[in-house]
């Protein structure tokens, strides 16, 4: 990703914003949000900013955001890690602090947040800074992915600590989406890795974690960033799963396990969801509707969301995000990589990056259907 961000290009940029401020109405209002706040801004990076965020909840008032900052210039995919808090429902955030730091070495690739109880979990992947494959010798696009490391909070994610956890060895293994409890208590968490390998590692005290299953597919489909859920057939002592992901189609392939992830059905299109290139984030509600929040485009600039009750037919889109572009470059403009978490019954905090420059969340109520 090529950010241009000389000076002039920021001071015209401060000057457009101010007068949109001024003259000009605030973005269109999505159906069934409230609430939009900027969690963080950074429009000065040398890298490709703050970016693939994810969010936990532990009431209404109180959530935890953490994202990966990009500042080496040149580089993409890779950089710091850092969280932000709020104890008044997104209102005012916490300043800024870091998660896990870039060093002369390492860098970090991604985070997914989880909550146990009452305790919450972050996933990070790690990054050598070093790449020999390269003619300088720097790693410039986050991968291989050469760790995977868990860190810890007792506190509503005010604070962090090292949690020593063991993972299978898998070519540059990546989580994209938010793990799920089975009914056996096995934490069962989505992960994509090599040649677009999809399946789910399971683990009985967030520590040990196995290989459980694989889905067929995921090359034909260039697969990838999975989310996990329990599929709307699921009853109980079943733990029937569905997995959504990512494909270079205007769709996304979808999967399902009828028994906690050890087999799958291959991957295959899925007409009621899109994709575009571009991360879908998926869930059920505790009401059992399915949510996707995706993009209408492969330019990313617009996200939509769309609901499915039980037993009816997927709802039409409705409007999410569009903000204005601020920086230039590829990412200028884009509205892109929702995660969110469900704080009240059908009524979630949504977490999202801004054109490469702003970390976003909104409060999104689907509880009517």
């Amino acid at each position: 990703m090529n950010h241009r961000r000389a000076w002039p290009v920021l001071l015209t940029a401060l000057a457009l914003t101010l007068l949109s401020g001024l003259l000009l109405p605030g973005p269109a209002s999505a159906e069934g949000t409230s609430s939009e706040s900027t969690v963080y801004t950074n429009i000065v990076t040398g890298g490709d900013g703050p970016r693939t965020p994810d969010i936990i909840s532990t009431s209404a008032n109180n959530a935890v955001v953490a994202w990966r900052e990009g500042l080496r210039p040149g580089n993409r995919d890779m950089g710091y890690i850092r969280y932000s808090y709020t104890t008044d429902g997104g209102a005012h955030w916490s300043r800024p602090a870091t998660l896990a730091q870039e060093t002369s070495e390492y860098a970090w690739h991604y985070v997914i947040l989880y909550q146990a109880g009452s305790d919450l979990f972050a996933f990070l992947g790690r990054t050598p800074i070093a790449d020999p494959t390269e003619s300088d010798g720097i790693n410039h696009n986050g991968v291989p992915i050469n760790g995977t490391f868990v860190k810890r909070s007792t506190d509503e994610g005010h604070t962090w600590q090292d949690h020593p956890a063991t993972f299978p060895s898998i070519g540059n293994l990546v989580f994209a989406g938010r793990p799920v409890k089975l009914e056996s208590g096995l934490h069962a968490i989505p992960y994509w890795a090599t040649q677009r390998e999809n399946g789910v590692l399971v683990s009985s005290d967030l520590k040990s974690w196995t290989k459980r299953g694989t889905v067929d597919g995921g090359p034909q489909f260039t697969a990838g960033e999975p989310q996990l859920t329990f599929a709307q057939s699921d009853s109980a002592g079943e733990d029937e799963l569905f997995m959504v992901a990512r494909a270079e189609n205007a769709q996304a392939v979808t999967s399902t396990s009828p028994d906690g992830g050890r087999t799958w059905s291959d991957f295959a299109l899925d007409a009621n969801v899109p994709s575009h290139n571009s991360k879908v984030y998926f869930t059920k509600d505790s009401n059992g509707r399915y949510l996707a929040i995706y993009n209408t485009a492969t330019d990313r600039k617009v996200l939509n969301y769309k609901v499915r009750s039980p037993g009816a037919a997927w709802g039409a889109g409705r409007f999410f995000a569009d903000g204005p572009a601020v920086t230039s470059g590829d990412g200028a403009g884009w509205d892109v990589y929702a995660m969110a978490d469900e704080y009240a019954p059908g009524k979630f905090f949504v977490v999202w990056e801004h054109d490469t420059s702003a970390i976003k969340v909104n409060k999104l109520d689907i509880s009517s259907g």
